[in-house]
């Protein structure tokens, strides 16, 4: 009974979250041309980087036991999981700003989970992009079988959550230390730097925050790994990881709410 009652929530939220992306969606291509235009910007951007990639391994075919197939799996997986993140819960990326301003107060009044709530009532068109490069390059470029699509696809899922709750603990760090709006840019950038680069070239201390504090390391080498030679310690490692971080943005955003106050806001929210 308990678990056909832990089956049903998880379809309705499952559900929940559907309705949002679908309605976000249709909300950005009220002009078309703009969002037309706007994802095939983002898929030419990708595309360029890759094209620098692809030109310096066709001069070093093999470096440090790197292939050019990898780079590819490196970006096709970061890309598309960072893309399914901004593309169904871009709003995170806005919490800090309506922690500061009082907007939250329109979603605590809400049945639904507030972080939840908040995460899908945004999206940004440009990820989309992100989508369709890494989707394209991925089945183009590795040739992959049914079962790599398939685990691929649980991967991109795991990243997503990843990339999602890295934003949300970055916004939730505004209940405690004031706008915190200005730090998640740089950081994300720096996030998306290191997981498309090697993770080779990076030792030490470096290497172990980016297991750490920054999971770049969980966004796109174990991925990597993975699809490489697949392992179900490595895969449950990472499922492990993906918990932690959103336990841990879950968590803070929980604590933070009882520092939060309103701004005495009326809104409605669909």
């Amino acid at each position: 009974m308990a678990m056909w009652r832990c089956l049903r929530v998880s379809w309705r939220t499952l559900r929940f979250i559907g309705a949002y992306t679908r309605a976000n969606l249709l909300a950005a291509m009220e002009y078309r041309s703009a969002f037309a235009m706007q994802v095939v910007t983002m898929t030419a951007n990708d595309s360029l980087w890759l094209f620098f990639w692809w030109n310096f391994f066709r001069q070093f075919p093999l470096t440090n036991g790197w292939q050019i197939t990898d780079i590819v799996i490196l970006w096709a997986v970061s890309a598309c999981g960072f893309g399914i993140s901004v593309g169904i819960f871009g709003n995170t990326e806005n919490l800090a700003r309506l922690i500061m301003t009082g907007g939250l107060d329109a979603y605590l009044s809400m049945p639904r989970y507030a972080l939840l709530h908040v995460s899908i009532a945004a999206t940004d068109p440009t990820a989309w992009g992100d989508v369709l490069f890494a989707v394209g390059a991925f089945l183009l470029l590795v040739h992959p079988g049914l079962e790599q699509v398939a685990l691929f696809v649980l991967l991109v899922m795991l990243v997503a959550l990843i990339f999602t709750a890295f934003h949300a603990l970055l916004g939730s760090l505004a209940f405690f230390l004031g706008n915190t709006e200005g730090l998640l840019q740089p950081i994300r950038g720096a996030l998306i730097s290191f997981s498309t680069y090697p993770m080779n070239i990076f030792h030490g201390v470096v290497r172990l925050l980016l297991f750490t504090l920054m999971p770049a390391g969980f966004i796109s080498f174990v991925p990597l790994l993975l699809l490489r030679h697949y392992s179900w310690w490595l895969l449950l490692g990472l499922i492990g990881a993906t918990g932690v971080f959103v336990g841990l943005a879950m968590g803070l955003f929980a604590l933070g709410l009882r520092r939060y106050e309103s701004g005495n806001l009326i809104g409605m929210q669909a």
